[in-house]
């Protein structure tokens, strides 16, 4: 099954995610398209628009999806004997390459003249695409002409300084093995064919190759996704890409590492003879390890609460519900979810909910201690209204941000007052059955007392 650009349309104005069926390379670069200033198209074989940007949209406002991009255009090169016309495709499609991109100057008709443009068109080579995706043939990637004359003088002033040969390439070298070496983090030089031409030591550390053996491989081979990237950078005509991706790279072990990647079209070494990205990786590793450490903690220390019988709350200086016990949620008849983020004052019978805040804040402001180190009766409330008799105790945590956090241990007394209750019943039957006595008055009459 075929990746169902087709079923795309333009991007609305919040924005759209590429079809979740589509291979990964494809989704980065429709991802990038998606926020790139300049209008970006995908055609199929036809020349037909399956896909345009948000840029695009906004270029011609009407609806253009399915149709071909020769009839947007009027193309001004001598193979475009009809302007407007989608007759040019085919003569277009037939020369477009995936290694260098093909320029043509087009023009816009609009009501008061004419507007200029450069379309740099791309054919999408198949490693990029993808298996299943045969739709989508090429990516038209659409600019002002000022800024095409602009970005020429500049790259013509690149070519210069290398034919001329005013900057060895030896010095240029080390001067990349500088920056390169600068960097804390993993970070690898990767020349347009996506070989690593440079690694720091930090990047041989992750990746466990001398660096004999890192120099000279294939950055798929370590990162596929750096490829992918380096690709839809090149074929975008780009410097970099604004959005980290978190991805996975392979060490010489085979040990797969979670790596925050960048990458990017370092323009320093201008005299150098090709390209050089960038790839600039965190190693997520340990960040995930301590992640996990601090998951486990978590975890044994809500066990740990959970496992006491009596109802147990850890509210913040504001009052903010944020630790919760099972036996609370049982107590009470909220969920957990239900608690969390929510005021303590929840639990609260009317006349203690509507003046707990402000003896919080009193608190705070005083640190004179009424409840905390204590042990008070209370009258709590459930989720469904019925009020009930409770002790609460009372213990304040001095967090490390200079806030406060107050752990509360509610225990329900009710059945304690029945049983006291019920003591008593049983004492007063006691003393009226077994302890009674009879004695005569001044008259001479008998009475029984206790």
């Amino acid at each position: 099954m075929s990746c169902p650009f087709k079923s795309l349309h333009a991007v609305t104005p919040s924005g759209a995610t590429p079809p979740p069926k589509c291979g990964g390379a494809i989704n980065k670069l429709v991802i990038f398209m998606q926020g790139h200033a300049d209008a970006a198209f995908l055609l199929d074989r036809e020349g037909k628009i399956l896909y345009r940007n948000k840029a695009a949209q906004l270029m011609f406002l009407s609806d253009v999806n399915q149709m071909n991009i020769c009839s947007l255009f009027s193309f001004t090169q001598s193979h475009a004997a009809i302007p407007g016309s989608s007759d040019c495709w085919d003569d277009i499609a037939k020369s477009l390459s995936t290694s260098e991109p093909q320029y043509h100057d087009v023009v816009v008709m609009e009501n008061d003249g004419e507007l200029g443009f450069r379309i740099n068109l791309v054919k999408l080579p198949a490693d990029l695409l993808g298996e299943g995706n045969n739709d989508v043939f090429a990516c038209a990637y659409v600019t002002p002409a000022h800024d095409h004359e602009h970005n020429n003088g500049k790259k013509n002033a690149v070519h210069t300084i290398a034919e001329d040969g005013t900057e060895e390439d030896e010095q240029l070298h080390r001067h990349m093995k500088d920056v390169v070496s600068a960097s804390l983090d993993p970070m690898v030089g990767i020349n347009e064919n996506g070989t690593i031409i440079i690694a720091n030591d930090p990047a041989v550390h992750l990746f466990e190759y001398s660096q004999a053996e890192l120099v000279g491989k294939d950055i798929a081979s370590i990162c596929q996704t750096a490829r992918e990237v380096q690709n839809i950078l090149s074929f975008m005509n780009a410097s970099s890409i604004n959005q980290q991706q978190i991805t996975t790279a392979m060490t010489k072990s085979g040990r797969e590492v979670s790596i925050e990647l960048g990458l990017s079209l370092n323009q320093s070494f201008a005299g150098y003879k090709e390209p050089i990205y960038f790839a600039h990786m965190k190693d997520l590793s340990v960040l995930e390890d301590h992640k996990s450490k601090i998951e486990h903690k978590e975890t044994l220390c809500q066990a740990m609460i959970n496992a006491s019988f009596d109802p147990m709350f850890g509210i913040d200086q504001r009052g903010k519900i944020l630790v919760v016990n099972e036996a609370a949620c049982q107590s009470f008849g909220y969920t957990r979810e239900e608690f969390l983020g929510n005021n303590i004052s929840t639990i609260c019978n009317e006349r203690d909910a509507a003046i707990h805040d402000e003896h919080l804040k009193r608190y705070i402001r005083t640190g004179e201690k009424r409840v905390i180190g204590r042990k008070r009766p209370l009258v709590a409330r459930r989720k469904d209204g019925a009020e009930f008799h409770v002790e609460l105790g009372v213990s304040e945590v001095q967090l490390s941000n200079g806030e406060k956090m107050f752990c509360g241990y509610v225990r329900d007394r009710t059945q304690e007052r029945l049983d006291k209750q019920m003591l008593r019943r049983k004492d007063a039957l006691i003393q009226s059955e077994f302890f009674q006595m009879e004695e005569k008055d001044a008259r001479g009459w008998r009475k029984t007392v206790n």
